[in-house]
């Protein structure tokens, strides 16, 4: 079974003293979500050379991403973060994007979450969140469950299906809209 390439940004508070102070912290809980997927045998991990904490460092992750052809964007999570670097991150990353967020009491890595998911809402970029200690089953079982779907469906883009017949019973709404499958799945219908 060939394995789904799935790329990770973790991301970091974007005033410079903070993220180096944190910055152990951070790649620390990137080590445990990059483990936990690859340990399912389905995933390579592709990460961004650079924990993002400042504009540059998104784009230049979206594109290295980009570059290595993931399937599957992963937004991490461990400590707050500024909401407008996932939004810059994600104009040049390969989308669907699951937003991660781990356990983290001493950081407000979920508040970080929740304020970039508010940001994508507002500019109508798709995503779904889970969070969790990411050696959890069930957390794992959520985000594999993410990763084979939005890969499947990137997967499915430039494909072509060939039909046969026309509109059953001389229904209209009944039959294939080529144009719809090709603006909802990227498939062409022959």
């Amino acid at each position: 079974m060939k394995k789904y390439r799935v790329g990770v940004i973790t991301f970091s508070d974007g005033r410079e003293f903070v993220h180096r102070d944190l910055l152990e912290t951070n790649k620390k809980f990137e080590d445990r979500l990059v483990k936990s997927l690859e340990d399912t045998g389905e995933i390579e991990v592709v990460r961004a050379s650079e924990i993002v904490w400042k504009p540059s460092l998104a784009k230049k992750a979206g594109r290295e991403l980009t570059k290595a052809e993931v399937e599957v964007t992963v937004f991490n999570y461990a400590i707050w973060c500024w909401p407008h670097f996932s939004v810059l991150a994600a104009l040049f990353a390969p989308g669907p994007f699951l937003l991660y967020g781990q356990v983290n009491a001493r950081y407000p890595g979920m508040v970080g979450l929740l304020a970039a998911s508010g940001a994508l809402e507002q500019v109508g970029i798709f995503h779904e969140k889970i969070w969790g200690e990411p050696e959890s089953n069930e957390v794992r079982e959520k985000i594999l469950t993410f990763v084979r779907a939005a890969a499947a469906t990137n997967r499915l883009k430039g494909e072509r299906y060939g039909m046969f017949g026309g509109r059953p019973m001389g229904m209209y709404t009944a039959a294939a809209n080529g144009d719809q499958w090709m603006k909802e799945f990227g498939i062409d219908v022959e």
